[in-house]
């Protein structure tokens, strides 16, 4: 076995260092970089969710209040800031809410959809397609609000996907199937005094 000398073994570890120090170094400031980009960008995400959620409690005391001009607006200004928040949805079905006051159904639709595409919760998703289907039934597109419906698979939502078949149904002059629908969105649970009227006012 042989043993190098202190001499012999300073060598080497000077040969080490000029061979790695340089990935050392960049390794070392990658981590470093890394860690402050990274609180960077969760300050930076806990900022415009809050900023979000601010615009959103402003547009909806507006849209309470009547305000309609003034909470479309805001929406509008939620949906362009709040990206990557799911306040941006929110906003959306926010303007949505404020084009059906103001009997502007093309501008609901789109805004429906943009509430769709943009939300981050499978379930508020299922909800913004069941108002989009209904505005479509309400603009005639019949075809376009059943394949949606076929989206909704939520067991909790099965009611309410049963009503708006049974309004295609009535929109096509189907009242047999309409009926059907109806009743089987009551069985679901969802047993509201507007299905009824609708079932009420089918021929029989």
């Amino acid at each position: 076995m042989s043993y190098l000398t202190d001499e012999e073994k300073a060598e080497r570890i000077k040969q080490w260092w000029s061979e790695n120090a340089m990935a050392l170094i960049a390794g070392l400031a990658i981590g470093i970089a890394g860690l402050f980009g990274w609180n960077w960008w969760t300050d930076r995400q806990e900022g415009q969710a809050e900023m979000a959620s601010e615009l959103y409690t402003v547009a909806l005391s507006h849209a309470d209040s009547g305000q309609y001009t003034q909470a479309a607006a805001v929406a509008a200004d939620l949906t362009a800031r709040g990206r990557g928040t799911p306040y941006v949805a929110m906003g959306w079905a926010i303007v949505a809410d404020v084009a059906v006051r103001q009997e502007d159904g093309q501008r609901a639709i789109h805004a429906l959809e943009q509430a769709r595409e943009t939300a981050h919760d499978e379930g508020y998703r299922q909800v913004m397609t069941l108002r989009l289907a209904r505005h479509l039934v309400s603009a005639e597109r019949l075809d376009e609000a059943e394949a949606l419906l076929a989206e909704v698979d939520s067991a909790a939502f099965a009611g309410l996907r049963a009503e708006v078949h049974g309004d295609i149904a009535r929109a096509r002059g189907d009242s047999g199937r309409a009926r059907q629908h109806y009743e089987e969105a009551l069985a679901a649970g969802h047993d509201t005094e507007f299905l009824r009227l609708k079932l009420d006012e089918l021929p029989a």
